[in-house]
């Protein structure tokens, strides 16, 4: 008896000391607010853990297009991660992992050395490595990839009704379709070979973890063999997207009025997700959506009644054309009419006889027709000197003679006035 009570004394010393111990284990957290690079050497005997938290920013503007994600630098794979809102979350799982009490999560994913964090709300990292490692904090002010696809979110939806009935845009799309769908296909039979009786009593026996993982693993192997054999999925891929177009080619682009327009709203479905997606600001992501949508759909009627009354309201300054203009404007309309006459002269459509019989010289018209000038060598000279003689009447004078003149006449009139005194 003696002895199994000292067992049992030791064993409960022990289960306080474990209790003891994981209790003990401390964490620092590190709070990090913008771009940081946090070097760590991770010795075996160290019994903190170090916490790295993202403390999160304001809902603004300039946050729009911002991305912000913890990249890790290490030689190997050999670490853990863990990601949590709070850095007792972190704690939490890092010590259910450590001493395994963590329950198996099979659709957990698995260590990524770049991880996107939440932009608006604080988020904790955990690494457990025993190698030496480099946490560095990516804050990206405008992310170009963001900026894509809003901006093609923007044009999916604007440009939709013009897509919808455009030929090119109906060929790629049935190409996409046709491979996407051939690969389904070809998954489908694949699967067919598969013990099926042996899958189902493997999966009932080790539970739903173990069919996830053995889908993992297909998946794996599939990955596996499109690296593998590139050059025969470039060749399926082409004969395939051959294919589809011959049917695309034979079948036509829709027709119907009510296809464009299915066609239509999944495009503008399309775009909507696109431009929800683009950013984390999902308040400003609504709003542009709204925005893009009234723009799309703003009556025309009303934009034209509003502009009709801004010019009402506000109507143009009109701008008088200079004399040059005035000149220019006409020798080129008149150039232009002449030709438009000769060209209607020489058509089917005009009666040249008929016209030739009204006229008194039908020969000068007969050379007009040709090609030749309206105007004689008379009525060019009459023209030039009647524009000069115009011209010079409206010159005006020189400002300081016709200041003399006035002078010398208002002398003048003294003089005379002196005389007749």
């Amino acid at each position: 008896m003696g002895n199994n009570e000292r067992k049992r004394g030791l064993l409960l010393l022990s289960i306080a000391a474990l209790f003891t111990q994981t209790h003990s284990l401390a964490y620092d957290v590190h709070w990090l607010g913008g771009p940081t690079t946090i070097e760590r050497d991770v010795p075996s005997a160290k019994q903190t853990v170090d916490i790295y938290c993202y403390t999160g920013t304001s809902k603004n503007l300039f946050a729009l297009w911002q991305t912000v994600r913890f990249h890790i630098k290490i030689k190997n794979d050999e670490y853990r991660q863990y990601i949590g809102p709070s850095p007792e979350e972190v704690y939490k799982e890092y010590t259910e992992d450590s001493y395994g009490w963590s329950v198996v999560n099979p659709f957990q994913k698995k260590s990524q050395k770049t991880v996107s964090v939440s932009l608006f709300a604080p988020t904790c990292m955990a690494v457990n490595t025993k190698e030496r490692h480099t946490i560095d904090l990516q804050v990206l002010r405008v992310d170009i990839w963001r900026i894509l696809l809003m901006a093609s979110g923007i044009i999916l939806i604007s440009s939709s009704r013009g897509l919808s009935a455009n030929p090119l845009f109906f060929y790629l799309c049935g190409i996409f379709v046709g491979v996407f769908a051939s690969f389904m296909v070809l998954v489908y039979y694949v699967s067919k070979l598969l013990p099926r009786k042996t899958l189902t009593y493997g999966i009932l026996i080790g539970g739903w973890t173990v069919g996830v993982y053995l889908f993992q693993q297909i998946w794996e192997n599939i990955r596996t063999i499109v690296m593998t054999y590139q050059t025969y999925m470039f060749w399926y891929t082409l004969v395939v997207s051959f294919v589809s177009f011959l049917v695309c080619y034979r079948i036509g682009p829709p027709k119907n009025q009510r296809s464009k327009n299915l066609v239509m709203w999944i495009l503008q479905a399309v775009g909507v997700l696109m431009i929800f997606f683009s950013s984390e600001y999902q308040e400003a992501s609504a709003a542009v959506i709204i925005a893009t949508l009234v723009a799309k759909y703003f009556p025309q009627s009303l934009i034209n009644w509003i502009r009709t009354y801004w010019c009402r309201k506000f109507p143009p300054k009109p701008r008088l054309l200079t004399s040059e203009e005035y000149y220019e404007q006409g020798a080129r309309e008149t150039k232009m009419a002449l030709e438009n006459l000769r060209k209607y002269c020489s058509s089917p459509d005009c009666a040249q006889w008929k016209i030739m019989l009204k006229l008194n010289d039908s020969k000068r018209f007969a050379s007009f027709v040709e090609g030749n000038s309206h105007l004689s060598d008379d009525e060019v000279v009459d023209y030039e000197s009647y524009a000069f003689s115009l011209e010079r009447r409206r010159k005006p004078e020189h400002p300081s003679s016709s200041t003399r003149s006035m002078e010398i006449s208002d002398d003048d009139d003294e003089d005379d006035t002196d005389d007749d005194d």
